[in-house]
């Protein structure tokens, strides 16, 4: 069962990296938290004015801290 959880996490998590829409993104960034490569989508996708860009470029910069990126 976990390995299924796994491999539709990952198909939605290629499906909302390839439409690129904002919020998808966002909801995924915050559903994973860890992953470095969603919150760099949401970054480059976020307009300047957006309120959730300080809290991206936040983790971003976090997390490649943490991954050595």
């Amino acid at each position: 069962m976990e390995e299924l959880r796994l491999e539709l996490e990952e198909a939605l998590r290629q499906a909302v990296l390839a439409q690129g829409d904002v919020e998808n993104l966002f909801l995924l960034a915050e559903r994973l938290g860890e992953d470095l490569e969603v919150w760099e989508a949401l970054l480059e996708r976020l307009p300047p004015e957006d309120p959730r860009l300080p809290i991206a470029r936040a983790r971003v910069a976090r997390l490649r801290r943490e991954y050595g990126v």
